[in-house]
């Protein structure tokens, strides 16, 4: 058992030499911005509530303390249902000297090894920057902060063992219903975003006008009230952490994780011993469904497949398809954000190109994953040699999906920003194409990006391994902010009128767009020809 845990934590958290560098230092660096920028959300945000509620500090800890426990609850929970019910190494654990008991054991040792070094990740930077911005920090302090990440583990972990169950169940039923999860994923993407930007207007208001939102000051105090009370368990940890009623506090905390773990484990034995057995004695499904010769052309069934390819693969449905579905709901709030921040510090007129910033940005979201129409193919890709359609009209084809994609999401978002009346309607047609032409240079960036870089081994879960996405993600991000930061300043400082201003955007995305196309038409043979699975 302890051979097994060792090799699963090192699995997880060792380091492999096979992976890429490249891709190691993106996603740290990544990550580090992650955390930069949540950092500095709690800095402004503790700093705002104690000028303005006058909240102390143990009060506004606890919100902290159960945002955090909600995020740990939903990854235990996770956890628990990869693990627990749904393990990939299901036929190779089944063969291991050891007993169906001390394997389910084992997972729920990892599930809570990995938790603690979330918890350690999530509480020690945000706990810290929260006593800077409440200048509390002493040495009491540290150790409360130094207990409170040891403590804040139990609980989710004890919560997320009940809640696996039905989630698992669920997610069976969803299991052949992927426009349904789809939907699912795009209701909770655009619901976190709403917060978001609440958050972020709400501190707007704050650092520009120096006042609240009616209404907005006491919704806050109502909220930390009603989680600083007895029947949030985080009340207890609080407790515990700032040593205020600090027995209390530990023995509540710790008393009902340990009952709730226990009475949990009990229960999930017992149905993650079903699930496996399940799994283990039933065979692959029947094939009920009649399949006939459809009689595509080979374009139809190229451009059929590559989105079939789309839905069935997790990252791409949810997160290509998820965002491009949501962009202009994202669209909407990014630009009223923008525009108020921006008319505070520049003047008014700056609509045009706070529009061209956002929707930019989530042009270049889209079409980052442009960058894995090879990649895509992963151990198949070998078929792409051997069927009888040109390679060139594979990719054009694989690019002409992405496109529309990309099109129906600036229709809808440039129909919002006219409908809402934050753009005329020269601008409308000025930016529409604009980002049209820039969402061409972008596809056919990720196309030529793929051929030089081709990763066709996909990663333990199948899902394909991209940096080549990451790289999309910064060079978008890089022409978002030209032609973002353009559109604003040019005017401003009378370098331009609106009309250049307008010629000059089209003109640097034609410009960009007509290079990638040259690019793919001049080198795409040799690149493709040099690629093999």
């Amino acid at each position: 058992m302890r051979d097994f845990l060792r090799l699963q934590l090192k699995l997880k958290w060792g380091f492999n030499r096979n992976n890429s560098k490249a891709s190691a230092i993106m996603t740290a660096a990544a990550a580090l911005l992650a955390v930069a920028i949540a950092l500095a959300l709690v800095y402004a945000l503790s700093y705002v509530l104690k000028a303005s509620v006058g909240v102390g500090n143990k009060r506004l800890a606890v919100l902290y303390l159960t945002i955090i426990m909600a995020g740990l609850t939903v990854a235990a929970t996770g956890m628990q249902m990869k693990r627990l019910y749904r393990p990939g190494d299901l036929l190779i654990t089944a063969r291991f000297p050891m007993s169906p008991f001390k394997l389910f054991l084992s997972y729920l040792i990892l599930n809570y090894i990995d938790l603690c070094i979330y918890s350690a990740v999530l509480v020690l930077p945000v706990m810290i920057v929260f006593g800077f911005s409440m200048h509390c920090i002493t040495t009491v302090y540290i150790f409360g902060v130094l207990l409170g990440t040891v403590l804040m583990p139990m609980l989710p972990f004890a919560l997320s063992i009940f809640i696996a169950i039905p989630a698992v169940y669920i997610s069976n039923l969803l299991e052949r219903h992927g426009i349904v999860r789809l939907v699912l994923f795009v209701a909770v993407l655009v619901g976190a975003f709403f917060l978001y930007d609440y958050l972020l207007r709400v501190l707007a208001q704050f650092f520009i006008h120096r006042n609240w939102e009616q209404g907005t000051l006491e919704i806050w105090a109502k909220v930390l009230a009603s989680l600083d009370c007895h029947f949030n368990p985080l009340y207890y940890l609080g407790n515990a952490m700032f040593f205020d009623s600090f027995w209390l506090g530990f023995d509540v905390y710790v008393g009902a994780s340990v009952v709730l773990a226990a009475v949990g484990v009990l229960l999930a034995k017992a149905v993650c011993a079903n699930f496996r057995r399940k799994a283990l004695e039933s065979g692959a499904a029947p094939f009920a469904r009649r399949t006939v010769i459809d009689g595509y052309g080979s374009g139809r069934a190229i451009l059929r497949h590559s989105f079939k390819e789309i839905l069935r693969t997790k990252t791409y449905s949810y997160f290509y398809l998820g965002v491009a579905i949501s962009t202009p709901v994202m669209v909407f709030f990014c630009n009223r954000l923008v525009t108020m921040v921006g008319e505070a510090q520049i003047g008014k007129g700056i609509n045009f190109g706070a529009s061209m910033l956002v929707v930019s940005v989530f042009m270049a979201m889209i079409c980052s994953f442009t960058s894995t129409v090879i990649s895509a193919e992963g151990k198949n890709f070998y078929i792409t040699k051997l069927i009888p359609v040109p390679f060139r009209k594979q990719l054009l084809i694989k690019s002409l999906l992405n496109i529309a994609v990309t099109t129906v999401a600036l229709a809808i978002s440039v129909t919002v920003l006219g409908a809402l009346e934050f753009l005329g309607w020269e601008e409308l047609v000025v930016l529409t194409v604009s980002e049209l032409v820039l969402s061409v240079g972008l596809v056919f960036n990720g196309v030529n990006l793929n051929l030089a870089n081709p990763n066709l081994k996909p990663k333990a879960n199948g899902e394909p391994e991209e940096i080549n996405i990451t790289y999309m993600l910064l060079i978008g991000l890089v022409l978002a902010a030209l032609m973002g930061a353009g559109s604003i300043i040019l005017p401003k400082v009378e370098v331009l009128g609106a009309v250049g201003t307008y010629l000059l955007a089209v003109l640097l995305a034609v410009v960009y767009s007509a290079i990638n196309i040259l690019v793919f038409r001049v080198t795409a043979n040799r690149k493709y020809q040099k690629i093999e699975a």
